[in-house]
């Protein structure tokens, strides 16, 4: 079944006002040819005043919802001061761990000699790399204390 006019929609980027649609049927195909086609296969429905003002509140707060998750996110990035180097190399750090986990969880169905050895190898570098973020934060730790006393 196609929903004409709804489908256009929806297809479109623009949002238009929808307070009816014709529906197309497409007819069954029985094996035989002797069996006249449907002249107008098509049939109109009307969507309710109701029914148009719950599709535009529903629309609306989708809407409403993702301007203002856009304009939360400006406003922290704008309000948050510059990061430190620390924090930068603590950031890469976590981008770091985080990569070599999805590369340990593909490797999670392999029971071969390689990827166990492979396994081991992406554990230990994990290990490397929270030793090294521990560091970091013991410095900017160190670093606020300094600031601050």
């Amino acid at each position: 079944m196609n929903i004409n006019g709804l489908n256009n929609i929806a297809n479109s980027g623009a949002f238009k006002s929808v307070s009816s649609a014709y529906i197309t049927t497409t007819p069954a195909i029985n094996g035989s040819a002797n069996q006249p086609a449907e002249s107008n296969p098509q049939e109109t429905v009307n969507i309710s005043s109701k029914g148009r003002q719950a599709l535009a509140i529903e629309v609306g707060a989708s809407l409403r919802e993702k301007a203002a998750e856009k304009r939360q996110q400006t406003e922290s990035t704008e309000n948050q001061e510059p990061k430190s180097i620390i924090d930068e190399q603590i950031d890469r750090i976590k981008e770091q761990i985080k990569a070599l986990q999805e590369m340990l969880t593909k490797l999670a169905g392999d029971n071969s000699e390689a990827a166990a050895q492979q396994r081991k190898q992406l554990q230990e570098q994990i290990m490397q790399l929270n030793t090294q973020m521990v560091v970091l934060m013991d410095n900017k730790m160190r670093e606020t204390q300094k600031a601050a006393g």
